[in-house]
């Protein structure tokens, strides 16, 4: 953005600052992937030794008990760990979305005399409708 001399204050700097910043919505969709893998991780914890099991064919179901109840509680809670990520994904995109909408220029149709109609920001210079 270029400042004309004449648009420069005393202080020497342009008038309206620097503009803020929007925030990003990266991280809360990392959070939202991140949490859907981790579930997908938690679930499969829990199947595959079901499957193993049916896929040896059965046998001393005691026995497979035993075996199975660390994979059974590594993979709850893999699961519930990543449901709770999945769950602060949502909630940290679905803020960020809204602050980023507040964030959003009011956008006011001005009209030259015997031009045709413009819009412009508050506080910047016109740019043509689309």
């Amino acid at each position: 953005m270029t400042h004309h001399p004449q648009m420069i204050q005393p202080g020497g700097f342009p008038p309206g600052g620097v503009p803020a910043k929007k925030p990003s919505v990266v991280p809360g969709i990392l959070l939202i992937i991140a949490g859907v893998l981790g579930l997908g991780v938690g679930l499969c914890i829990l199947v595959i030794p079901m499957f193993l099991f049916l896929l040896g064919g059965g046998g001393n179901v005691d026995a497979f008990d035993d075996f199975a109840s660390g994979f059974f509680i590594t993979g709850f809670v893999v699961a519930v760990v990543s449901v709770l990520v999945l769950i602060a994904g949502i909630v940290l995109t679905t803020v960020v979305v809204r602050k980023r909408r507040r964030m959003r220029p009011q956008v006011r149709m001005v009209r030259p005399p015997g031009g045709p109609p413009f819009q412009q920001t508050p506080g910047g210079p016109p740019t043509p409708r689309r």
